[in-house]
């Protein structure tokens, strides 16, 4: 991002180790989880089933790729990704005359319109309801928009919405086919929300290190798989004092069901050694919301 853009996502993009740092009336972003421990520490229920010695020889070794340390785009998982500083500021008003803001718009219109109530033939017929309320478009943002699809949200995480539309390329209309609310956002990379990590528990990091044993849980559907020989080179940054890892994991086609996947051991080949560094994962990005600001003195 550069430009207005820029200055845009530093003051809404936060790291959240240091604490709450909202900024003003608009809210901040955290692109990062909280630190991992690097110590041992207690076995834990989900350790139980904890990859092998012979797992690990087996694992993959992945060269990571540098990037920034704040996610250029990220994703509820409902549509499209938008990037972080979608959510800054006021919404700007969306055009009615817009084909995808009035397929939201006969969406909601749709949504708030009465049922009709069954009654038996033999009863009084009820007086008629009282027409709905006009749908007001207030609120509503333009998160991210191709030819074909449009992601809109209304509110600010953790309570906001997401409705995702696509445009019917022989009718030209627009219509809805996903919708989400207060999803955990991710970092996303080539349309694909990142996986969150954890450093093998058995085997704590030495400053000296090179590589990297970690644990990763794929955050799609895998239908209980391991994510084996899917898991991509994962986006790493590092300065003085931390090492962020994104990883990304290759979804599996067609259907799969939601039967909790199981960690995939794999080894990261670090750039240098790990040093005294602390490890964060950059799956996730938190939102802490709006606080107004101080009165004046």
């Amino acid at each position: 991002m550069d430009g207005a853009g820029t200055i845009l996502s530093e003051t809404l993009l936060r790291c959240r180790p240091t604490g709450d740092l909202a900024n003003g009336a608009r809210g901040s972003l955290a692109d990062v989880s909280d630190p991992a421990p690097r110590g041992r520490g207690r076995v834990t229920p989900r350790d139980s089933k904890l990859p092998s010695e012979r797992d690990w020889e087996r694992s993959s070794v992945l060269d990571p790729v540098p990037g920034p340390r704040h996610p250029e785009l990220i994703s509820d998982g409902g549509g499209l990704p938008f990037p972080p500083a979608a959510l800054g500021g006021s919404p700007v008003p969306l055009d009615p005359e817009d084909p995808a803001v009035g397929g939201l718009l006969a969406h909601l219109t749709a949504r708030a319109a009465p049922k009709r109530a069954s009654r038996a033939p033999w009863k009084r017929s009820a007086p008629p309801a009282p027409p709905p309320a006009p749908v007001s478009l207030d609120g509503w943002r333009l998160l991210a928009r191709t030819d074909d699809e449009a992601l809109f949200a209304r509110g600010l995480p953790p309570q906001m919405l997401t409705m995702a539309f696509r445009r019917d390329s022989r009718r030209g209309t627009w219509t809805c086919f996903g919708s989400s609310a207060a999803r955990p956002l991710r970092a996303a990379r080539d349309g694909i929300r990142a996986s969150s990590w954890r450093p093998d528990p058995t085997h704590e990091p030495q400053p000296d290190q090179t590589v990297l044993r970690v644990l990763v849980r794929e955050q799609a559907f895998a239908s209980g798989q391991r994510a084996t020989g899917r898991v991509l080179a994962p986006r790493i940054y590092t300065d003085e004092d931390d090492l962020v890892l994104t990883v990304f994991v290759t979804p599996l086609p067609g259907f799969q069901n939601g039967t909790p996947n199981p960690e995939t051991p794999v080894r990261i080949a670090l750039p240098h050694p790990l040093g005294p560094r602390r490890l964060v994962d950059g799956a996730l990005v938190y939102f802490s919301p709006p606080t107004a600001p101080p009165p004046a003195p």
